[in-house]
């Protein structure tokens, strides 16, 4: 599986997800069909994920972004986590058009992940005792 950077924006952003974490990570941008545009794998991620089935992860993802307007509830998603048996999967609406999705392994520190989402989007996610008054 081999990927061109379809443009400077997205190379730009798997640089920024590169930089935030030395963790090892799969790095993956798609379009919002879930077609891998971009994709970066590093470390002994290639032991841990299934590298044949990132084009599915991608569509899967893409497809929850879709689901009733998933990402514009409660005044917009700005990233979504889940925690898998094995790895922590970040996903981003990067622009309209398109999400980036980042794998590491499970024994990653969950704020290395929130911190690329705050890095990518430029957002400040912090914890909601701070946003209620007192």
């Amino acid at each position: 599986m081999d990927f061109m950077p379809v443009d400077s924006r997205e190379q730009e952003i798997i640089n920024q997800v590169q930089q935030v974490t030395s963790s090892p990570k799969i790095a993956i941008i798609a379009d919002r069909q879930g077609e891998v545009l971009e994709l970066v794998v590093n470390g002994p991620m290639r032991k841990v994920v299934d590298l044949c089935e990132l084009p599915d992860i991608a569509k899967m993802i893409s497809m929850r972004y879709d689901v009733e307007s998933y990402d514009t509830i409660l005044d917009g998603l700005q990233t979504d986590r889940g925690i898998f048996t094995h790895v922590l999967v970040l996903s981003i609406m990067i622009d309209d058009d398109k999400i980036l999705i980042v794998l590491v392994p499970q024994t990653t520190d969950m704020s290395d992940l929130i911190h690329i989402g705050e890095r990518i989007k430029n957002i400040s996610i912090s914890p909601l005792s701070n946003l209620i008054e007192r």
